[in-house]
């Protein structure tokens, strides 16, 4: 039976509750924790380990990703299975040269990034493997009122604590910085451990991709300004493109060779702009051999087109050959 529609009734909010247990028994644990990427040498940005914790480089690869490895050794005093969670809340860099609109991003505010959930890896002896890969490579973070000796001797030989572990990406153009993360444990009455926290460097490179290996300015005269637009198109080499495939902000580096045509008593007998972008505002000027750093940044996955011209002063007629040479520093001040 179909009611008629005046008499539907207006939808009305009800209210849910729901009382989540807590208490029974000890809170967990979490005894230490660390991060490593998939090389070989589990922190690609420190391959020999000369500093304490973990740093990473980014994949320089265009729409590429970096797995990153959470690990965390937890005790719970109900022999240790009454564990229920692991899981690694992960922040977004907040130091002061990270670009603003990515301090502050993230679905939560503050810079929340992910929550990675964790394993229990139950091989005890992979797991003791494990650690003590990490601790001599320097990588732990252990909780204040214990040692790694005791960790690896007391819990995880003894098999009263347990490794877990969880994989998550961060994409290639993420920015560099220190990423904050928090690892999290619950046991099965719902006590939360008290979060060990530490960070990781995600190393700032510097890092592009072009879509063109030559610049032809074709037929040239003598005393003309002659320019050679790019475009915002990557993959149109006769349109020069770059883009960004670093995780930092970056700025373009231009230097060339006189092609041959050498220098007069007024000086150089050539010279060159270059700008990123179409805005004459960003262009500079510059003599052969003499390196230029375009002023306005290429920003995190950014595409933009590069322009380039020639202003012959004197030269013979015929083809003139030579070599451009394009690179990158990071922009914004960040630390190299």
């Amino acid at each position: 039976m179909v009611l008629p529609v005046s008499a539907v009734t207006t939808p009305q909010d009800v209210e849910t509750t729901a009382n989540i247990a807590t208490g029974g028994g000890n809170v967990p644990i979490v005894l230490c924790k660390w991060e490593a990427d998939t090389t070989a040498s589990w922190e690609d940005g420190d391959p020999t380990h000369a500093l304490p914790g973990s740093q990473f480089l980014p994949p320089v690869t265009y729409e590429a990703k970096k797995p990153i490895q959470y690990f965390a050794v937890v005790f719970d005093h109900e022999d240790n299975g009454n564990v229920n969670v692991v899981a690694w809340d992960v922040y977004h860099p907040q130091d002061d040269w990270v670009p603003a609109e990515y301090r502050e991003s993230g679905p939560l505010g503050d810079g929340f990034k992910y929550q990675v959930m964790g394993t229990k890896i139950t091989n005890k002896t992979a797991s003791v493997a494990l650690f003590q890969r990490a601790m001599n490579a320097g990588l732990l973070t252990i909780d204040e009122d214990f040692n790694a000796t005791t960790i690896l001797t007391q819990y995880l030989e003894k098999g009263t604590a347990a490794l877990w572990v969880g994989t998550a990406d961060i994409d290639y153009q993420q920015p560099a910085g220190n990423y904050r993360v928090e690892a999290n444990a619950i046991d099965f009455n719902n006590n939360w451990a008290v979060p060990l926290e530490n960070t990781f460097l995600y190393v700032p490179v510097a890092a592009f991709e072009l879509d063109f290996n030559t610049v032809n300015y074709g037929s040239v005269n003598i005393n003309t300004h002659k320019w050679v637009a790019g475009d915002v198109d990557f993959g149109t080499a006769d349109w020069p493109t770059i883009r960004n495939i670093g995780n930092t902000h970056l700025q373009v580096t231009v230097q060339q060779d006189d092609m041959g045509l050498g220098e007069s008593l007024s000086g150089w007998n050539v010279q060159w702009d270059a700008r990123l972008g179409n805005d004459d505002a960003n262009t500079k000027v510059y003599k052969p051999f003499e390196a230029v750093t375009l002023p306005n940044p290429l920003e995190l996955c950014d595409i933009d087109e590069l322009d380039f011209s020639i202003q012959v002063f004197k030269g013979t007629t015929g083809e003139k050959t030579g070599t451009m040479t394009l690179g990158a520093v990071v922009a914004d001040g960040i630390p190299t």
